[in-house]
């Protein structure tokens, strides 16, 4: 198995859904992740269906391959503990606020006391810089800031949010990619770094890869919108007896489809005849994709549209991907037996390292301060000191 950051510790002081999820991705690359929770453990763990109450579905997915210690952060003896695991760590991660965190003494400043190479990364809401630092910040309200919700209308009557935590997760994996650079860049000059990680600019700047469009120019040249992803006609196709995504792009595969149709005669107009006229004339395209997949069942499109080559593909619905050829083929879900939870599924990291990819997680999602007692220990603790800890509540554990 090739775990790229096996040897990195990485303390994850974080709840919800942003940091968890850059963090499993980092702990499925091979990091051990010590998860600092309080002592009533983060909020997921009361989301979605459970068979133990804190063990909930949301969290189980995002916190495989960590270990959790649960300590009270407020009272000095746990601000000592913290202090002690950032002595053994390369990465400390949070996504709280930074003014709280400077109250409770935790800043980069103070951790380099502790340790003069830890990268200290944050996950802000808005950018330390700007008049929005200290607004409080969740997915639907950086979709919102960002724009993402507005370009949504071109599919209703009002700006909408994606069904799912876009932003989160988006920034997650900024999160992650910057905190690899920062490892990296710290192998190479052997120094400490401070890095922050804001999701209204992330979302601004995801959210304008393509619409950004006529705004590249000063003064504009055209509106800040990708007109070919903004059709209101660019969406899943109704079938006889389904949906279906078609998407003929270039200039062959229009000429493909049309031929198929009868209807070669369009891609020699002007309107059509280029992939930038295609663009400007998206919507009469689509519109005739529309009159045209409504003729026939889904899978006759299917077959006839992948023996012309065109990119096409049924409309799953979130269950169908549980029984999905290809994701079985390829072994996308592992199950396994969680020592609590019983059976358990979870969807692999879609990544292959020379051509595999890891078998197994090398820790189920963890209970409660599952690791708390036993990280202590390496950190000197002893057990009279453990047990003393625990009865004055700056820890806890089973």
């Amino acid at each position: 198995m090739i775990r790229p950051l096996e040897g990195i510790t990485i303390l994850d002081l974080s709840s919800i859904l942003m940091v968890p999820y850059c963090t499993r991705i980092l702990a499925d690359l091979g990091a051990e992740v010590i998860k600092i929770e309080s002592l009533e453990g983060d909020n997921t763990r009361y989301i979605g269906p459970y068979e133990n109450k804190s063990m909930g579905a949301v969290f189980l997915n995002l916190n495989r391959n960590k270990k959790s210690v649960s300590v009270d952060l407020k009272t000095p003896k746990g601000k000592d503990i913290l202090f002690n695991l950032i002595k053994k760590s390369d990465v400390f991660i949070s996504n709280i606020r930074k003014s709280a965190l400077s109250r409770l003494g935790f800043d980069h400043k103070t951790f380099l006391k502790y340790n003069d190479k830890i990268i200290t990364a944050f996950a802000v809401g808005f950018s330390s810089n700007g008049p929005y630092r200290d607004l409080p910040a969740y997915d639907d309200i950086i979709q919102a800031a960002s724009g993402m919700a507005s370009y949504q209308e071109a599919y209703s009557d009002q700006p909408s949010y994606t069904s799912g935590a876009t932003a989160d997760k988006a920034t997650g994996l900024m999160l992650a990619l910057s905190v690899v650079s920062s490892l990296f860049k710290r192998n190479k000059d052997n120094k400490d770094l401070e890095l922050e990680v804001p999701m209204f600019e992330t979302m601004v700047d995801f959210t304008l890869v393509e619409h950004l469009y006529g705004y590249n120019f000063l003064p504009p040249k055209d509106e800040p919108v990708y007109p070919r992803q903004s059709s209101p006609n660019r969406k899943p196709y109704k079938t006889k007896d389904g949906f279906i995504a078609v998407l003929p792009y270039n200039d062959e595969q229009w000429l493909r489809f049309l031929k198929f149709i009868k209807k070669e005669h369009l891609i020699k107009t002007k309107k059509f005849s280029t992939l930038e006229n295609r663009n400007k004339n998206v919507d009469e395209l689509y519109s005739l994709l529309v009159k045209e997949l409504k003729k026939e069942k889904t899978n006759f499109w299917i077959k006839k549209l992948r023996e012309i080559d065109i990119p096409s593909m049924k409309v799953n619905k979130p269950k169908d991907l549980f029984i999905d050829e290809h994701l079985k083929k390829t072994n996308f879900f592992k199950t396994y037996k969680h020592s609590t939870e019983g059976d358990l599924m979870y969807p692999r990291l879609p990544v292959y390292f020379n051509n595999e990819r890891d078998n197994e997680s090398e820790f189920e999602a963890p209970n409660l301060g599952n690791k708390t007692k036993e990280i202590l220990i390496d950190l000197g603790y002893d057990k009279n000191e453990i047990e003393n800890l625990r009865k004055e509540k700056v820890i806890f554990f089973e």
